[in-house]
């Protein structure tokens, strides 16, 4: 329902810093062949902040890849709301929409990086969506997507391994929570991904936890 000149996001655990718009306009009026912004943030937990993103000297030079590495969030991402497709967002997804929304962005638009924390991201925050077993639960159908997006790019493998990756940790998460057929079915989607013989060894773990919920 926006209608402004750009567009800006909040999430439930982070806090937008002092004067974070004006710097984000700023740059857009500095670069007028961006289409969207990508910030830096400040991680806190407890006592600790830390930056969100590596320095740029660490850092791929493309900003598709350090996005697809690098854990950020909602406040990260801010649009000039007139070139962007939002066919791009999905509403029917409540976890992990930032990383479908930025990599699908990212294949039809200008990306710009700002090297300044813009936002903190809080950790610990209590009952955020993020912390539920839910948003990992999630993360398999939206690599699965992106995999399929980035068909035939040079991004297909680190996608495909990307994937195989999030299939595994959600293949413990059901298995914690006893559903071991879902369990089973991401551990092979997992094995069929890129890179998928390391986790081979986790079908032993995976075949004791199934005898030992069979024989309890």
């Amino acid at each position: 329902m926006a209608d402004s000149e750009f567009l800006g996001f909040l999430d439930d655990d982070d806090e937008l810093m002092p004067n974070t718009l004006a710097r984000k306009i700023a740059q857009f009026r500095q670069h007028p062949e961006i289409d969207v912004l990508v910030t830096d943030g400040l991680r806190v937990n407890s006592s600790t902040v830390t930056k969100i993103f590596p320095p740029p000297e660490a850092r791929c030079a493309d900003l598709v890849e350090t996005m697809m590495r690098v854990g950020w969030g909602a406040c990260a991402l801010t649009l000039r709301a007139q070139k962007v497709d939002l066919s791009a967002f999905d509403a029917e997804f409540r976890h992990m929409e930032w990383t479908l929304t930025a990599l699908e962005l990212a294949r039809h638009h200008q990306i710009g990086f700002l090297d300044e924390p813009t936002y903190r991201y809080y950790e610990t925050t209590p009952n955020s969506l993020s912390k539920r077993a839910e948003h990992n639960l999630a993360a398999p159908e939206v690599w699965r997507r992106l995999s399929k997006s980035y068909a035939g790019t040079r991004y297909h493998a680190a996608v495909r391994r990307r994937y195989g990756t999030e299939c595994h940790h959600a293949s413990w998460e059901y298995v914690r929570q006893g559903r071991m057929r879902d369990a089973w079915r991401l551990h092979v989607e997992s094995l069929r991904s890129t890179g998928g013989m390391a986790f081979v060894p986790f079908s032993a773990r995976l075949l004791f936890a199934s005898l030992r919920r069979l024989f309890s």
